[in-house]
């Protein structure tokens, strides 16, 4: 189980803070917010956080097979923070918030911290985590997620031909 920290929130391991070190402060809130509500709805699951190029990732899913038991996204942007559905289009969505014309992926798009409030985005999470299959037992406020971190790999030094001319 994850220790949690002030207000009930879920403490991120310290390669998660580094990679959002980055980030402004906001934008770390909001992605860090939405982690603990994506933890609350989804636990038990797997969680895997990875740095790329232009965002951190927040991969969540049913097994450790991240891309076939896939559930949600966190992506962190330099200006928001996105949650995705691998389901999406399954998802019960009678007012249209759910954004994306791919074949299943649909996304909320949030870019304040009040945005973690909306009553829809729980509504997804327990629809998402229902279609994958995860049961929770009543009362089970200890549910675990398993969190991967991978390591950012260190930068490419190009190395001069050696051949001769």
């Amino acid at each position: 189980m994850m220790p949690r920290g002030e207000r009930g929130m879920i403490r991120p391991p310290g390669e998660l803070l580094e990679f959002l070190h980055r980030y402004e402060t906001g934008v770390q809130s909001l992605a860090l917010g939405l982690r603990t509500v994506v933890h609350e709805e989804l636990a038990p699951c797997h969680e895997y956080i990875f740095d790329i190029r232009s965002k951190v990732v927040l991969v969540y899913a049913a097994t450790e097979r991240i891309i076939a038991d896939g559930i949600c996204v966190i992506g962190v942007h330099a200006r928001h923070a996105t949650l995705m559905f691998h389901r999406g289009k399954s998802l019960d969505d009678p007012d249209g918030l759910l954004e994306g014309r791919g074949k299943a992926m649909r996304h909320l798009k949030l870019t304040r911290l009040s945005d973690l409030d909306r009553r829809e985005i729980r509504t997804f999470l327990r629809q998402a985590r229902k279609l994958a299959g995860i049961k929770r037992r009543r009362g089970d406020t200890a549910a675990e997620v398993v969190t991967k971190v991978k390591p950012r790999s260190a930068p490419k030094t190009l190395e001069w031909p050696r051949t001769r001319w």
